[in-house]
């Protein structure tokens, strides 16, 4: 559809500013450790207006979305909409800065390493006696 009426551009600008599954500016914000108070001073609007867009009674634009995750250091602006900040996101961990990038690589190589030695315990490396395909204890 090119060409819309008024009507359906209204429409389509408010489903894209009401998300359908939950938000999660509430767990961000006190993740970040700010009242609603502080929160709406350093966003410049009331702390009425957080409450409401908390509880999903408000419909928020894209720049009050962009300002919320500066304020409360989200890794990503579509977070508060996305996760909440006790799920982990592997996007997330490598667009901290370096020390976290570091760690997290470290992390990861280490959770390889020993999902790879793990599947290696219940597989053809393990010795159960009866050999490879050739009889010996190895694979070929």
């Amino acid at each position: 559809m090119l060409h819309m009426n008024a009507e359906e551009k209204g429409q389509t600008a408010m489903k894209a500013k009401s998300p359908t599954g939950p938000v999660y500016f509430k767990e961000w914000r006190i993740h970040a450790g700010y009242s609603q108070e502080e929160l709406a001073l350093i966003l410049n609007v009331n702390a009425a207006t957080v409450s409401r867009i908390e509880t999903q009674k408000r419909d928020f634009v894209g720049s009050y979305l962009f300002r919320f995750a500066k304020a409360c250091n989200c890794p990503s602006p579509g977070d508060p909409v996305g996760r909440p900040p006790s799920q982990i996101s592997i996007d997330a961990l490598f667009r901290g800065n370096a020390e976290d990038r570091r760690r997290a690589e470290e992390i990861l190589t280490a959770a390889i390493r020993s999902s790879l030695w793990s599947s290696d315990e219940s597989s053809l490396w393990k010795n159960d006696g009866k050999g490879g395909e050739d009889g010996n204890d190895k694979p070929s």
